[in-house]
């Protein structure tokens, strides 16, 4: 069950109570340091930003209505067979400009030959994480046939030549990469708020990650028990530095380094 907003407050003054300040003082880890002030609070803008934002504002401004067809036992934040329009879809279910652009920097700095997505909803995150990295592919998966056909047509129309849409449950499509893929070099995960099938995806993932790889979770604070299944992935012990954003989460591999945690501010937070 998702917090209210009285336990979303307490739980940001507690992060709030232990984060760093921005700026990356306080950052001992020349990699983190290196990392949070080129990449991640890096406030450059680039001219591919405003392009993805106008399909925004389209998508806010749409009164087209679709019926939500999942092909899963559940949908983020509805159900099979809802009405419902597509800009409530760009309202309430796309990642905020702020993450996008996270989003967009890192893989931009990483490279990553191999990136998948959970989640595709109406495609904005995966405009922001395949226009980083032309040379890289995107596979990214939607349990929804009716929004993940909207990112699809809209893919086609730019075009995105290296993003592959994928319409199926995360359970059967995740495995089937896992065995197509010899690594996943980049992993953004957003499409479903439940924390024990946040572990089970991150148990499929493991034997892909390569000492270069990152994975980004969304949303760790949408209830306990995603805090919860944030906690025990941090401390997996293939985890050698983890970031808390307060929403989102970042975990890196690399090999020959103590393992790190930082609680670091990054834009409204």
């Amino acid at each position: 069950m998702r917090r209210g907003a009285w336990a979303i407050l307490k739980s940001y003054l507690q992060f709030r109570k232990k984060c760093l300040p921005k700026g990356g003082y306080g950052i001992h880890s020349p990699f983190i340091f290196n990392l949070y002030t080129t990449v991640i609070s890096n406030n450059r803008k680039e001219p591919i930003f405003d392009s993805i934002e106008l399909y925004r504002k389209e998508m806010l401004r749409c009164d087209i209505e679709i019926i939500r067809k999942s092909v899963a036992g559940s949908l983020n934040r509805g159900f099979r067979g809802e009405l419902v329009k597509l800009s409530r879809l760009a309202r309430t279910v796309a990642v905020p400009p702020h993450l996008g652009r996270l989003l967009y920097r890192v893989v931009q700095h990483a490279k990553p030959a191999n990136m998948v997505e959970l989640g595709t909803s109406i495609g904005i995150s995966s405009m922001y994480i395949a226009r980083a990295n032309p040379t890289g592919v995107l596979y990214t998966i939607e349990g929804d046939e009716a929004v993940f056909g909207i990112a699809q047509k809209h893919f086609e129309t730019l075009p995105l030549d290296n993003i592959k849409p994928i319409c199926g449950i995360f359970e059967t499509e995740l495995p089937h990469l896992a065995q197509e893929l010899n690594s996943f070099d980049f992993v953004f995960i957003d499409g479903d708020h439940n924390g024990t099938k946040l572990l089970e995806y991150f148990d499929v993932i493991l034997p892909k990650l390569t000492s270069n790889s990152i994975v980004v979770v969304d949303d760790i604070r949408w209830s306990q028990d995603m805090e919860d299944a944030w906690k025990e992935m941090k401390a997996n012990r293939r985890v050698s530095v983890s970031l808390d954003l307060f929403r989102c989460g970042i975990l890196f591999f690399r090999q020959g380094i103590a393992k790190q945690h930082f609680m670091l501010r990054y834009g409204p937070y």
